[in-house]
């Protein structure tokens, strides 16, 4: 056992010294220096390791011969293909491999019958043959192959170089570098070619350094490019090299904050002095042609700041030139076209392009394409180069927006550190254009101005437009950039770079003819940004296409209708005043100020009636507008309207700013007036008073309680119900905007056919939810009017007076201290406090005609509601009721919102309920009654100036001491004392409903949110008016909460 124990143990150890032998070690990575491996290896990226040459990668030492061989379908599977053989050194036999490496050629020492070749040696040293050189450092000749007859080479001879060319050699390389670098160009070592310096005037020094020639001065930033010679110097120098940021706080460009600072620009320092000097003393060559696109380049990253060398230098130059393309003086002869020197009304309102437009037609847009250096790269086609750094996949074909009409907006993250590492181009833009007259052209091209927010004169910033006035100094100029990641390059590295924080293409029709185009305008706010590291910086970018048209006209029909509706809304408002003036001051004591001018609730009044009229009549007008904008802008097929412009553009306001602000007052004016309404509803003053009479004391003392506690639950549950549902509404709206994709009307885009999404015009948007919300809206009213409340139910008014003439029992109403509603519920048969057989047999007998008529006089026929204006001396019997049940109080418009349900109070509040019922049944039936005191009231039918216009009575406002007044119309039309409960309210509140989803949409662009907070208000209303209703009612009826259910 001991013997198998120690074996085991011995096998252990022995796996487990194994098992760390193999166990997976990280190992540290070592790199070779420069990454540089010996000649016969190369370096293999995937292990970071020098490898054996095998595959392609390598080649053969210079010395022996190569050849190509066919690896083997194995080793290609295990990756170890060697496809290259390597014979028998040359230097064997002091020869060298020829270039093709396909045969061994000697070194000729002998000398040449043609003067320009030169003998060559061995070097044995470097296994390579080896010219003769002049020994001022510099080698001047060059290794070639010599050929036979038939192309094979023979020998290797030497060639002298050009003149200012040298052989660069691999000992100008500094340590760890395989190149070498003059005058900013970079060279490897060959001793078969001679190079020379990056400019034809100049040669290379003793030390291999170029150096201008005499008569020429050297130019140029090695550090980022190739240095120049220029024999003259510019006439304007100064500090061409500092360039100065100025961004202004440019109004609608969100964190586009106000800059000012200037950098030593390597970049300006770099190519200023060759471009200023080719330019001006210009010869007929490529060079000079780019040396002017590069000054003009130049001129447009100084932002066309006059006092910036560039656009100085141009400015003299162009001064000199007396010759001009096509006709235009501003484009001077071998210059680019930087400005227009035109005003500016005539820059955008020049009637030179001819083509004309349908909602069919795409426009074709182009740019031609300059370096930063001045290399013209051609003339492109217009895709997607405004949404430059947009995270988004670049699509081939037309931009949507440049179909005709289709306006378009994005709004897109940009990364910083893109722009950055981006290279960046400048641009001319055109618009493809029908040629004129007999052109054989297949098309021709018209400029586009460009009006650049941050243009520079005389340090101010003419195109920052905040008023109209301000357009009258506006700048258009042609060529743009889209980014600039060189002007902010130092020594330091690159310090600051600007982008296009928004462009907008501003394309117009003419007013004369909707199916021709004024110039477009392409409109760009620069931003600058600051801090030489941009990893994980990003930018919200926004590029709009707007078509629109000139809308002056319109605008000033709209200012003459908008003229009559302020009118009309004074006289409305005027009138309504005068009405609660006149039933104030008829209903006070004489002692209040509250119903004159000076009174604070006359004030209060007057503003919220102020806000709900601008309300009714606004909404109507905005609506009008917006519906015509939708149905004649959507529904067209030829060009006839387009939509204004969202842009704020050429000093004057956006045009939708008067919908915008609009829209928010609206809102906010219906949100007063419905909270103004609530808690008017909320502090009503209603009672209740019960016509039936105790029974005989053979069958029961005293009256049941239970019919007055019917009546005020059913009104407790109508006071928050609505007419319509608003989750019909809501789901309707869902339902069209969402399931049917509706909510694209209101893109503005003129179709109603649409699958892009886009952003939503606020006019279209209101109109269009506004049609959909009065569908749904009138789908419920056909329903109730056609059927529902016409077989299957009654109104909820009318059902309401039926209760509570069948539980005899009538309501008083104030929503006024002296006005309010009388709803007499007194039925016609004995008593109501009977069995349900003893009820339904009234019922039918009052069908039969046995009965006398429900109303209250034959002045108003069958007609059971009233407004009801109360004298001064009723409303102060009524508060001397309550001031029993209430004495701290006083008054009974002043009884606070509470429940009696102690014992005295609770005996006090039942005392003060019967002599309240006792005094409106004496009242109403004009009995003699130490309550009574005699007052009087008169029954009527409203006059039409008070059915039409809610005027006071005359008869009310006039009299000293007026009498109460109960007006009824005489038909069975009860529904207008609902006005104290939601259901009187229906169109106030179906506005509010309206107003309150459109300011969501505006505020968050999203139907679901919208429509979720649209519901979240509808909730918020109605909870408040019930709780608050419910204890109101509770007080002023004199009827404990407890009841209510």
């Amino acid at each position: 056992m001991k013997r198998v124990f120690a074996v085991s143990l011995l096998v252990s150890l022995v796996l487990v010294l194994l098992l760390r032998q193999s166990g997976g070690e990280v190992n540290t990575v070592s790199l070779p220096s420069n990454l540089q491996c010996a000649s016969s290896q190369i370096f293999d990226s995937t292990g970071l390791v020098c490898s054996e040459c095998n595959g392609g990668a390598c080649s053969c030492p210079r010395t022996s011969l190569q050849a190509k061989v066919e690896c083997s379908m194995e080793s290609l599977w295990q990756g170890n293909c060697i496809d290259i053989s390597c014979s028998a050194e040359c230097s064997l036999t002091s020869k060298v491999a020829s270039l093709n490496r396909q045969s061994c050629i000697p070194c000729d020492p002998t000398a040449r019958e043609d003067p320009a070749y030169y003998p060559s040696q061995y070097d044995a040293g470097s296994n390579q043959c080896s010219c003769e050189n002049s020994g001022n450092g510099l080698v001047t000749s060059q290794l070639v192959e010599i050929y036979d007859s038939s192309g094979m080479p023979t020998r290797m001879d030497c060639l002298s170089c050009p003149e200012k060319t040298a052989v660069i050699t691999e000992d100008l390389y500094e340590e760890g570098q395989q190149f070498f670098v003059s005058a900013g160009k970079t060279f490897k070592a060959d001793p078969y070619s001679c190079v020379s310096c990056p400019d034809p005037h100049m040669s290379f020094g003793t030390d291999y350094s170029c150096v201008c020639d005499d008569g020429f001065i050297l130019t140029g930033e090695a550090a980022i490019g190739e240095q120049s010679c220029i024999k003259h110097t510019p006439s304007v120098t100064g500090t061409y090299s500092k360039v100065r940021f100025r961004d202004p706080q440019v109004i609608g460009v969100e964190s586009n904050e106000a800059s000012d600072f200037a950098l030593d620009s390597l970049t300006f320092s770099h190519l200023y002095m060759k471009a200023a000097s080719r330019c001006e003393y210009y010869e007929p060559s490529l060079q000079s042609r780019e040396a002017c696109q590069a000054l003009g380049n130049l001129c447009v990253l100084s932002q066309y700041d006059e006092d910036a060398s560039p656009c100085k230098q141009l400015e003299a130059i162009s001064q000199r030139r007396t010759e001009s393309y096509r006709n235009q003086e501003e484009w001077k002869h071998t210059l680019p076209w930087l400005y227009y020197r035109d005003e500016a009304g005539d820059v955008i309102n020049d009637k030179g392009v001819e083509t004309r437009m349908s909602f069919h037609d795409i426009l074709s847009f182009k740019v031609a394409k300059y370096s930063l250096n001045g290399t013209f790269l051609g003339i492109e086609d217009v895709e997607d180069e405004f949404e430059f750094c947009f995270n988004s996949v670049r699509r081939p074909g037309h931009a949507r927006w440049m179909k005709f009409g289709n306006t378009y907006a994005r709004e897109d993250e940009c990364s910083l550190n893109d722009l950055f590492e981006s290279e960046m181009f400048l641009y001319d833009m055109y618009l493809e254009d029908k040629c004129s007259g007999d052109s054989e052209q297949s098309y021709c091209l018209y400029p586009v101005p460009v009006l650049n927010r941050n243009l520079i004169r005389d340090s101010k910033f003419p195109n920052v437009n905040n008023v109209i006035e301000d357009d009258l100094d506006d700048v258009y100029t042609r060529r743009f950039f889209l980014f600039d990641n060189q002007s902010g390059r130092t020594s330091s590295g690159i310090e600051a770079i600007r982008y296009a924080k928004k462009i907008v293409l501003h394309i117009t029709t003419q007013s004369e003819d909707p199916t021709r185009l004024v110039p477009p305008i392409l409109i760009i706010d620069y931003k600058t940004s600051t801090g030489g590291n941009w990893t994980g910086i990003k930018d919200e970018l926004v590029f709009k296409a707007e078509y629109s048209m000139e809308t002056a006209n319109f605008w000033a029909s709209i200012q003459v209708v908008i003229g009559f509706i302020f009118a009309l809304a004074v006289v409305i408002f005027g009138v309504r005043m005068n009405n609660f003036q006149s039933r104030s001051r008829a209903g006070s004591d004489g002692n209040s100020l509250d119903g004159s001018i000076l009174g604070l609730h006359f004030m209060l009044h007057a503003f919220m009636i102020a806000c709900h009229t601008f309300v009714l009549l606004f909404f109507s007008l905005t609506f009008i507008v917006c519906a015509y904008w939708l149905l004649f802008f959507k529904l067209q097929n030829e060009v006839f309207l387009l939509l204004p412009a969202e842009e704020e553009f050429h000093g004057a306001t956006s045009e939708y700013l008067f919908f915008g602000v609009s829209f928010r007052l609206m809102f906010w004016c219906q949100t007063i007036w419905i909270s103004f309404v609530l808690v008017k509803q909320c502090k009503s003053d209603i009672f209740f008073v019960d016509w039936e009479r105790p029974r005989p004391a053979k069958e029961g003392s005293g009256v049941s309680m239970w019919r007055l506690v019917t009546v005020a639950n059913e009104f407790n549950r109508l006071q928050a119900k609505r007419r319509s549902s608003i989750e019909f509404n809501l789901l309707f709206l869902a339902l069209c905007l969402i399931g049917f994709h509706q909510s694209k009307n209101a893109l503005p885009q003129p179709s109603l056919y649409l699958s892009d999404n886009g952003k939503e015009n606020i006019a279209l948007a209101f109109a269009n939810v506004v049609l959909f919300w009065t569908l749904a809206s009138f789908i419920q009213w056909l329903w109730r009017f056609l059927l529902y409340e016409r077989y299957l139910k009654e109104t909820p008014s009318t059902k309401f007076v039926d209760l509570c003439t069948a539980c005899n029992i009538s309501v008083v109403i104030f929503l006024e201290s002296n006005k309010g509603y009388y709803l007499h519920g007194r039925c016609p048969y004995q008593t109501a406090d009977c069995s349900v057989e003893e009820l339904l047999d009234n019922l039918k007998r009052e069908g039969g005609g046995h009965f006398q008529d429900r109303g209250l006089s034959e002045a108003t026929g069958e007609c059971q509601a009233f407004e009801f204006f109360a004298s001064p001396a009723f409303r102060r019997q009524i508060s001397k009721i309550y001031g029993y049940a209430f004495p701290q109080e006083g008054s009974f418009s002043k009884i606070p919102n509470r429940n009696p349900t102690d014992g005295k109070k609770s005996e006090k509040t039942s005392l003060a309920r019967q002599e309240l019922t006792i005094f409106v049944q004496s009242f109403i039936d004009q009995h003699s009654h130490v309550q009574n005191n005699g007052i009087k009231y008169t029954v009527r039918q409203p006059w039409p100036s008070e059915r039409v216009l809610g005027v006071t009575p005359a008869d009310f406002r006039t009299d000293v001491e007026p009498k109460c007044i109960l007006l009824g119309n005489g038909s069975l039309d009860n529904s207008f004392w609902l006005s104290a409960t939601l259901l009187g309210i229906e169109i106030d509140l179906f506005l509010h409903d309206i107003l309150t989803y459109n300011a969501a949409h505006m505020a968050f662009n999203n139907v679901g949110i919208s429509i979720f907070l649209t519901y979240a208000m509808h909730l918020l209303r109605t909870s408040l008016r019930s709780w608050l209703g419910q204890s109101n009612l509770s007080t002023k009826s004199l009827i404990d909460s407890k009841l209510f259910y």
